[in-house]
């Protein structure tokens, strides 16, 4: 029995989705939410996520599965099969940490992955131009004036397919770097900024690089065009050296075909 599970967690305590045990702060998404199935189950369930956080980075909707044994405890076996969803939902509800929760859960065919089923991902970076206590954790604050237009300059360059080697970080395990970018364009309202990004796949540390780059060209630091040599010349040893902080990113959801009946990213955002 496969289900799948739509997930809102809060990331400055963690580091990142994937468990890491040598980590010094080590403490994942992932394990907490293993820990909860293992406290209803009293067995290990495997969660699989459809992607990696970096550490501090927040989720507003990151889908996971996992497989359910056989024996199923008794307060699920009712005949309804939304009640029992309900009372799962309740349940893993009632036993993972507040900084964790889990908004729904569906039932998926058995060919389903988080991960490898996924055609698409969508990602919203937020910059504040002052100080802020309240959303200190889910905003990068800076007090210098910033050109937006030139920062939207770059977002529409980003459309389409393109090699993202200068926008991440070196990694062993992956194969190549190329994204298709489907959206991606800056907002403002009053002194806040936000970059909604989406594209079929993202390498690691990609929108963190890019929000960087794109705020130095924002304020004068790089131009334009040196921005666009970085995106359409990229090299292993020439990569954006400005790294944004990772408490303004939100990985806002996560797209399926549709035969597998799971959430629209614009459906997760309402929610």
């Amino acid at each position: 029995m496969k289900l799948a599970l739509l997930i809102e967690y809060d990331g400055t305590k963690f580091a990142g989705w994937q468990t890491q045990g040598d980590h010094p702060r080590g403490r994942s998404v992932q394990a907490e939410m293993e820990k909860a199935f293992h406290q209803l189950f009293g067995r290990t369930i495997q969660v699989h996520g459809a992607g990696r956080t970096d550490t501090g980075v927040h989720a507003r909707g990151m889908v996971a599965h996992v497989e359910l044994p056989e024996e199923i405890p008794a307060f699920l076996l009712h005949d309804d099969w939304e009640f029992n969803l309900s009372k799962l939902l309740f349940g893993l509800n009632g036993t993972t940490p507040k900084d964790i929760v889990i908004r729904d859960i569906r039932h998926v065919a058995e060919d389903f992955h988080a991960r490898h089923s996924a055609i698409a991902r969508e990602y919203r970076y937020t910059i504040r131009r002052e100080r802020t206590a309240i959303d200190r954790n889910f905003v990068w604050a800076i007090r210098h004036d910033i050109d937006i237009a030139k920062m939207e300059q770059c977002a529409a360059m980003l459309i389409g397919e393109h090699d993202f080697t200068s926008f991440s970080k070196r990694t062993a395990d992956v194969k190549h770097f190329r994204c298709i970018v489907e959206r991606a364009h800056w907002e403002s309202y009053g002194t806040t900024f936000a970059l909604t990004i989406r594209a079929n796949r993202f390498v690691r540390g990609m929108v963190r690089a890019l929000v960087g780059a794109m705020v130095q060209v924002g304020q004068s630091a790089i131009s334009v065009e040196e921005f666009e040599g970085l995106l359409h010349s990229p090299q292993e040893l020439r990569r954006a050296k400005y790294i944004s902080p990772a408490h303004g990113l939100v990985l806002e959801g996560i797209e399926y075909p549709e035969r597998f009946g799971l959430w629209h990213i614009g459906e997760i955002i309402k929610k």
